[in-house]
């Protein structure tokens, strides 16, 4: 066995879209893979029984895709040159092609003069079709097509970008101002909309006799994105538009049960960002609780080896199917919608990211402990059927995390594991680092982490834990709001301490500290309040909830939500209280900061002014800025600039710990 490479990544397929043919017997995926022009190949993958081969060209760049029947199957991908050289030159195209699963080349379907992002087919070769919808972009309606490209070139020089509303850019599609998620009926290649200019469709859902739609989102102009929504719902036929709530909700999820019926979670109170949502049916705006449910509806445990997702939620029959984390595993869970019983259906031991079900067949995307993802059939028990990643698992060295539990100073318990060096040797010192999860509300697991497994396997312990504030054990466990940087910072030097008791064989002169996003702000907390740490790397992260509050697209309303404050003006000293860079003076740790220059989550203010306090005060420090990426660089960013960005990591930690 070989030691895991810094560059391995560029090697593994990442899989995601799973979906079954309406009769059940094929299985078609997406299987992506870097490629050496520093992106991503796309292709379909199809499995007829007899494992998964390529349907489409793998060095392709296949968008989505749907089964038309069970032999066919439509796609999006820019095939040909002279589309290529459209949206090269501004033109907002997608172009769809078909292929039979039997045999046989694809051929040309139809192109849209838009930017499709999900087509449902309504029958009699009408589609619905969610587009992305520029109010402020030139139409090409009456023009001829060099009339067209003139306006195109003249907006796209106009050097200046207007903005009236809130958000107004959003992490990783950029400037959002005008810019709407648009309903459609997509009938012979012509596009005619649903829902009006400004309204902004952010979820919807066909009804099962595909005669509605229904959709949550910002049903008018507005200067502010409402925080609740309501759920409207539109007759496909007569185009009659209604509210199928009686007021808005925090809506967490929906989905059609019946025709008009709906199945809806909904929080209480409306204005709390991460409570979970009781749920209900819903018909003619009445809502009758069905059950309580203290779990998150479609999540899964953080990866940095995992690239999309797929379905997360279904309704079959009179039951709806669901993914949820419960402790530090995701499994598949099935709810009945007529008592709101609640049946846990698998004990994967591991991750159910996506699953898909037809005709009593059901399959999902699966991370075993330690593993890449793969597609597994679900029958009783859980049956590999894919081998995708097989050959870096069964060529690489790999350390399996060992789980404990501690109590923390409330009685609450804690999960945490050390993933040891790959080539342990008790009675050796080796040094180690702590790891962060974002979110907060998000939660590690045992699911196979690169950077994780590659610090193993150049000589380091690493330490991972599930703090408060993280997902997968309820409300209570959850709500840290007003408290980032007290009980959280309180269970992660705990766990420390406990791993040091437990692992004697850690050099504790020698420990960093890293993490991303709500991880980086604890690293840049962390190194404020302590110096036990001898190295530290934050990205992605926050030192200024203040400026955070005003520059990220999503500060106006989750910082004043977590910080417990009505607004920043009277909550600003509370803002500033829980602020790293009030604690700067503190830091002697030396940092290296990692940044994106189009991370719109946590903009690159925050790095810089890390950065330059840090500077100013003389701590050792280095800041990379990444261009061009944005808050996922780590998970989907250009594999060139990921392999950079782990060498950062790795020479930094190296420089002051070994």
């Amino acid at each position: 066995m070989q030691n895991l490479q810094l560059s391995d990544f560029k090697n593994y397929r990442f899989i995601d879209g799973l979906k079954l043919s309406p009769n059940g017997k094929n299985i078609a995926v997406l299987g992506r893979k870097a490629n050496t022009e520093n992106g991503y190949d796309v292709a379909i993958f199809l499995n007829k029984g007899c494992g998964f081969k390529p349907l489409t060209n793998l060095t392709g760049k296949v968008g989505h895709f749907l089964w038309l029947d069970d032999e066919n199957i439509l796609f999006s991908e820019t095939r040909d040159k002279k589309d290529k050289e459209k949206q090269e030159k501004g033109h907002e195209l997608t172009c769809y092609h078909s292929i039979c699963i039997n045999g046989g080349e694809a051929v040309a379907a139809f192109k849209v003069d838009a930017i499709v992002t999900k087509l449902e087919p309504l029958g009699q070769s009408k589609y619905l079709a969610a587009t992305v919808f520029d109010n402020s972009r030139p139409s090409a309606e009456g023009k001829t097509d060099a009339e067209f490209q003139e306006l195109l070139q003249k907006n796209k020089k106009k050097g200046y970008q207007e903005i009236d509303e809130l958000p107004y850019w959003f992490n990783g599609k950029g400037f959002t101002n005008k810019k709407r998620g648009r309903l459609n009926i997509l009938e012979n290649g012509k596009l005619t909309p649903l829902t009006e200019p400004l309204t902004n469709v952010s979820n919807h859902k066909l009804s099962p006799c595909k005669k509605y739609v229904a959709f949550t989102g910002d049903f008018h102009p507005a200067d502010t994105r409402s925080l609740v929504d309501n759920i409207h719902m539109i007759n496909i036929e007569t185009r009659e538009e209604k509210n199928a709530l009686a007021e808005p909700k925090n809506v967490r999820f929906f989905d059609f049960w019946k025709d008009e019926t709906l199945v809806v979670s909904y929080a209480e109170p409306e204005q709390r960002l991460h409570e979970h949502g009781h749920f209900y049916i819903v018909k003619e705006k009445v809502a009758k609780k069905l059950t309580g449910y203290d779990l998150t509806v479609g999540q899964s445990g953080g990866s940095d080896s995992k690239f999309g997702g797929g379905t997360t939620t279904k309704i079959v029959g009179d039951s709806l199917f669901f993914t949820s984390l419960h402790g530090y595993n995701t499994d598949l869970f099935e709810m009945s919608l007529k008592t709101g019983e609640i049946k846990k259906l698998t004990e994967s031991g591991g991750n159910i990211d996506f699953f898909d079900m037809a005709n009593d067949r059901c399959v999902v995307g699966f991370m075993p402990p330690g593993r890449l993802m793969e597609v597994y059939e679900f029958d009783k028990t859980l049956t590999k059927i894919s081998n995708f990643n097989d050959e870096i698992h069964n060529t690489r060295k790999y350390s399996a995390p060992e789980h404990f539990t501690f109590t923390d100073t409330e009685g609450v318990e804690v999960d945490g594991w050390v993933i040891k060096p790959t080539d342990y040797k008790p009675g050796h010192k080796y040094p180690a680092v702590l790891e962060i999860h974002g979110g907060p509300k998000t939660a590690y697991c045992e699911s196979y982490f690169h950077e994780m497994q590659l610090f193993a396997n150049r000589g380091y312990f690493v330490m991972f834990s599930n703090p408060r504030g993280s997902d997968g054990k309820g409300n209570e466990f959850a709500d840290i709001r007003g408290k980032y940087g007290t009980i959280d910072y309180d269970n992660l030097m705990q766990f420390v301490d406990e791993c040091l008791k437990k692992y004697p064989d850690i050099n504790e002169q020698k420990m960093g500290v890293l993490g991303g996003s709500y991880g980086g702000f604890m690293t840049n907390w962390i190194v404020g309040h302590t110096h036990r740490f001898a190295a530290a790397v934050t990205m992605r992260s926050i030192c200024n909830w203040m400026s955070m509050t005003f520059i990220s697209d999503i500060g106006y309303f989750f910082d004043n939500d977590q910080m417990d404050v009505a607004d920043p003006w009277s909550g600003a000293d509370v803002l500033w209280d829980h602020s790293p860079l009030k604690y700067a003076q503190n830091v002697k740790t030396p940092t290296l900061v990692l940044h994106s220059d189009e991370d719109y989550r946590c903009w690159s203010p925050e790095a810089y002014q890390w950065f330059s306090a840090l500077k100013i005060l003389g701590v050792e420090t280095r800041l990379v800025m990444f261009q061009g990426e944005n808050h996922e660089l780590s998970r989907s960013g250009k594999p060139d600039l990921r392999e950079k960005r782990l060498e950062e990591i790795m020479g930094w930690m190296d420089k002051y710990l070994k």
